[in-house]
Parts: structure tokens; C-alpha cells; sequence
């Protein structure tokens, strides 16, 4: 299964993308796909080394286009172990490409890889992959969502969020996707708030994840992520949707 985590910058995607990873463990191997081109906080997250990228397996970004076809048939858990690591929970993290240096140009090319890597790659028996993407929606325009089996948009307590919500939900219907809208960093002071702005754009949230002082403290300290009131709450939504 292939899972397509999206949302605004700061909405948490990381985080609910690794809670979301250590509850699928429980049914298989899981590989996080790490597409977005700026964040370095996840390998801290999982606990693990920071994993080369793909598209330096590929020859680099300059390679990219003439080297799609080493892609075929890929196995994640086939990579050379420079381009995948294994955190101590058994979760693999592997990378699309990252901006290096100053003048290096756009992340263009890491999105094409990001299209023709989830197209390509082969699962294995209760295998899941979850796509932590850049914020925004500008995956839309590559067409990122074409490989995938369904997409997660994480929304925090902002009208952006809830704006961006309402586009990926339709384009997760133009192109028959399931589509599941979690709540993020939800209080009790905007949570009716949230629900009424959600359903004054057609959305039903699928799930709620209040706000956890444990995941702050984590991000604040960029160190193994912990979590006590999420980690449950994900737990639910995984168990009642997939």
C-alpha cells in the first residue's frame, strides 16, 4: 500500500507520517519515502542516520532523466544500505533528493523522480510505503498522486490548512483516490471551530489528533519522536480505515 502524506508547511506531516509508520509495523515491513527537498528532521525523528538519496543512486540530479529505467521493478528494501536506514522501531527511511547547494536550481526533478519512483517500485506481502511530501500542494502539478493508493492531508488550526484540505480533495476525487483529512494540534478551544470551517467546505474530518506536548518537546529538541495522546489517536484511524 502506498500512502500519500500531504498539508501545509508545519502541520505536522513528519511527525503523524512516523505515528502513522510505527502502527503499520504491526502488519509488515514499513518504508518511509522522504520527498520533500528541505526537511533533515526526520532521520532525528526515527532515530537513525540520515540515508543517501535516491537520486544520487541514480548518478545525481544532471542523470536523472536517462537512469529512470534502473527503477523498474525496484525493491525498497533491495537498496544499498548507504540509501535506506532502519531505525531501532524497524521502520526504513529512504529519500528522494535534497537541495545540497546554494544555485542548485529547483526540486523540479526530484518531483518527476518522486512520479516515476511510486509508478515503479514493487511492494512485497503487507508491505506500506508512506510518502512524506513537501508542504503545500505543488505535487498536484507533477502528479505525484497517480501512484498512489490513497491520500492522508494532515490540517492544523489555520484556514490554509482547511484551503489546501478542499484541494487535494478534489483532486483526490478528479482522480478516484480515497481521501482522509486528519485534524492536527486540535485544542478544545478550536475544535468546533475546525469541524464547522471543514464542513463549510464539504470536508468530514476522519480523524482528530489533539495537541501533544511530547511531540513539541521532540520537535523543539529535534530528537526521537514521542508522542502519548497522537500515538493512540493514530492508532485508532489506522485501525479504522485500513
Amino acid at each position: 500500500m502506498r500512502l500519500l502524506i500531504c498539508g501545509k508547511g508545519g502541520a505536522g506531516k513528519s511527525a503523524i507520517t512516523l505515528l502513522m509508520a510505527r502502527e503499520f509495523t504491526k502488519r509488515g515491513p514499513v518504508y518511509i519515502l522522504d520527498s520533500d527537498e528541505s526537511n533533515r528532521l526526520l532521520p532525528k525523528l526515527l532515530g537513525t542516520e540520515t540515508p543517501d538519496t535516491i537520486a544520487n543512486y541514480l548518478g545525481g540530479r544532471k542523470n536523472l532523466s536517462k537512469e529512470f529505467n534502473k527503477l523498474d521493478n525496484i525493491h525498497l528494501s533491495k537498496l544499498p544500505e548507504e540509501f535506506i536506514k532502519i531505525s531501532p522501531e524497524g521502520i526504513g527511511l529512504t529519500s528522494v533528493g535534497k537541495i545540497e547547494e546554494f544555485g542548485e536550481g529547483c526540486a523540479c526533478p526530484y518531483g518527476l523522480l518522486s512520479k516515476v519512483l511510486l509508478k515503479k517500485m514493487v511492494l512485497g506481502e503487507n508491505e506500506t510505503v508512506l510518502m512524506d511530501t513537501e508542504a503545500g500542494v505543488e505535487h498536484l502539478g507533477r502528479g505525484v498522486e497517480e501512484g498512489i493508493d490513497a491520500i492522508i492531508v494532515i490540517v492544523d488550526p489555520t484556514a490554509e490548512g482547511i484551503a489546501i484540505a478542499r484541494l487535494l480533495r478534489d483532486e483526490a476525487t478528479r482522480i478516484e483516490k480515497p481521501f482522509y483529512m486528519i485534524l492536527n494540534k486540535i485544542t478544545s478551544e478550536v475544535e468546533d471551530i475546525m469541524i464547522e470551517k471543514a464542513k463549510e467546505e464539504g470536508l468530514v474530518p476522519s480523524a482528530l489528533v489533539r495537541y501533544d506536548p511530547a511531540i513539541f518537546k521532540s520537535g523543539l529538541e529535534g530528537s526521537r519522536l514521542e508522542a502519548g495522546t497522537a500515538q493512540v489517536e493514530i492508532s485508532t484511524f489506522i485501525n479504522s480505515n485500513f
